[in-house]
């Protein structure tokens, strides 16, 4: 009888989006992950996700502290809490002899995200952090070229994290990253990602940080004349402003609009349910689409009806005027970094784009790389000695990163079935410690230095 090896199994702690997102892995592949053990303080996705998951009893905690107390559930755990909320049970379950998938950023601090990476080495369980850019078609296409040589040897790196209007004001001015004190720093909230890559592309620890920037857009000043504490209360400016809160998550607009901008399919069912809502919604093919019901419209109440989202607009965060919200992110960032290899790289962070995606150029000794991530993708290589351009393929997703979130949990699970660590924790130290010293510099106007 064939050897057959046991279905490796993973316990979870919060669902949230990320902690929904990643689970789902499981549901796709019940023969390579299985969800064993859960906590979640609200009881209304406790339920929920126990549910969905057909876990008994026994295995749904309120506290995370109540699953780690018992002997060990599952061969990893997967920590999917608040930012700010990631350090304790992280460093338990290392000490009970977990391997730990970690939702970014690892921890709010330096010094707790050092703790981390030292528990992992000390306990010698394995520690991946959930930088999922790093497994999309299109980054990894980026470290493949470079890998084969294309544009010669690596000498610097231009990369933008182009935030979209609409997605700045949902996430990090209305939303759970709008304050930096609860969560984190902008640039470690929503950059960590690029911080990740550029240490990957470079292939080198970090040498000096500098970095500038500030908050332009949401502040009470510049609300307009008029303007109520809340968009449902009936502002004058509701027709012009583009943050207009019912326009965003009872029709989707910002959102179709970005993803009509895009190629493929997706992009004309964009522009179909836009132009024609009431309609799509009877296509077997656009019902999921119209109205849309995803991401960022899903975070802000478990009652998705009409009705539902009116009532979290007048009561919840969401519905707030974004210049009354009480923000103190920074909506764009410029940030420079030298390696220790001699390669230096700029990030650009800036929450006023017209849609959402990521630029990024790198130049070399024999060629130049350069593409967008958005959408479906585009990239391509133009050689020096020749002048000739060649276009790279690569896939995406056109509405967020699902791909690269699939394929991290691909690779997490073949590492639990005896493969090796998707990515090194001492990497993720090293692309967190540059987002801390680039908010440090932004505060001092220092360069920041790192220590040999």
């Amino acid at each position: 009888m064939p050897f057959s090896r046991p279905v490796p199994t993973l316990a979870v702690v919060g669902a949230g989006d990320r902690g929904n997102t990643y689970a789902r892995f499981a549901l796709e592949h019940p023969e390579r992950l299985r969800i064993s053990a859960f906590a979640e303080r609200d009881p209304v996705r406790r339920a929920r996700f126990a549910n969905l998951h057909g876990l008994p009893a026994a295995a749904v905690f309120e506290d995370w502290r109540e699953l780690l107390d018992r002997p060990r559930l599952a061969d990893a755990l997967l920590v999917a809490t608040p930012d700010r909320e990631h350090l304790a049970p992280a460093l338990a379950a290392l000490e009970r002899g977990y391997r730990v998938l970690l939702e970014k950023p690892m921890a709010p601090d330096a010094d707790s995200c050092r703790s981390i990476a030292e528990a992992s080495a000390r306990t010698g369980n394995e520690v991946v952090v959930c930088h999922v850019l790093r497994y999309s078609s299109f980054f990894r296409a980026i470290r493949r070229a470079l890998d084969e040589g294309l544009i010669g040897e690596l000498v610097s790196i231009e990369h933008a994290e182009n935030v979209a209007y609409w997605h700045m004001a949902h996430s990090y001015v209305r939303g759970s990253w709008g304050s930096s004190v609860r969560s984190s720093p902008m640039i470690l909230a929503k950059c960590s990602h690029d911080f990740d890559l550029l240490r990957w592309f470079a292939g080198a620890p970090p040498e000096t940080v500098a970095s500038v920037g500030g908050l332009h857009e949401f502040r009470p000043e510049r609300a307009p004349a008029g303007a109520p504490e809340r968009c449902a209360d009936g502002c004058p400016e509701a027709s012009r402003c583009p943050y207009e809160a019912t326009r965003l998550y009872l029709r989707a607009e910002p959102l179709l609009r970005d993803a009509a901008q895009g190629g493929g399919a997706t992009a004309v069912g964009a522009r179909f349910v836009l132009r024609h809502p009431r309609f799509a919604a009877l296509l077997p093919g656009l019902k999921a689409y119209a109205p849309w019901r995803g991401w960022p419209v899903s975070t802000i109440t478990d009652d998705l009806s009409d009705a539902g989202l009116l009532e979290a607009l007048r009561n919840g965060p969401y519905g707030r005027c974004v210049y009354r919200a009480g923000s103190d992110q920074v909506d764009h960032q410029h940030t420079v970094v030298k390696f220790r290899n001699g390669v230096t790289a700029s990030l650009t962070m800036q929450g006023h784009s017209h849609r959402e995606g990521r630029t990024i150029r790198l130049d070399g000794t024999r060629g130049t790389l350069r593409g967008l991530f958005a959408g479906r993708g585009a990239l391509e290589v133009i050689d020096h000695r020749t002048g000739r351009k060649a276009r790279l393929p690569v896939s995406g997703d056109p509405l967020g990163h699902g791909e690269a979130d699939r394929a991290l949990m691909d690779a997490f699970a073949r590492f639990l079935s005896g493969g090796l660590p998707p990515t090194l924790v001492s990497e993720s130290l090293d692309s967190h410690l540059m987002a801390f010293a680039a908010q440090e510099a932004l505060v001092s106007g220092l360069t920041i230095r790192f220590d040999a």
